[in-house]
């Protein structure tokens, strides 16, 4: 689960706003976001192909270690979890937002 945390983790500078020399923002965090987004959705992405891959193999008879097939299928699962649940807090978050009346 550590590694899972760790880029998330390792990505939190990119939180922060710079400022230029005259105290304007020089960074669009919106798009340090997205970036962020991004990125973590494409290591969520490797992890399911390799927990297929693993368990093709598997089941083809090319590996017999089926503690790597289980772990490997684990953390995909655990890290799709986190990301449902990041999903489902960001459209709480909005519909918040959506609610508030100026």
């Amino acid at each position: 689960m550590e590694n899972l945390i760790e880029p998330i983790g390792n990505n939190l500078n990119m939180l922060s706003i710079g400022k230029n020399e005259v105290g304007e923002s020089n960074r669009n965090p919106f798009g340090d976001f997205g970036k962020l987004v991004k990125e973590n959705l494409n290591q969520v992405n490797q992890l399911e192909k390799t927990a297929d891959e693993l368990t093709t193999k598997f089941a083809l008879g090319e590996t017999d270690d089926i503690h790597q097939v289980t772990i490997a299928t684990e953390k995909a699962k655990m890290a799709l979890n986190m990301t449902l649940g990041v999903q489902n807090r960001l459209v709480k978050a909005y519909e918040e937002v959506m609610r508030m009346q100026i």
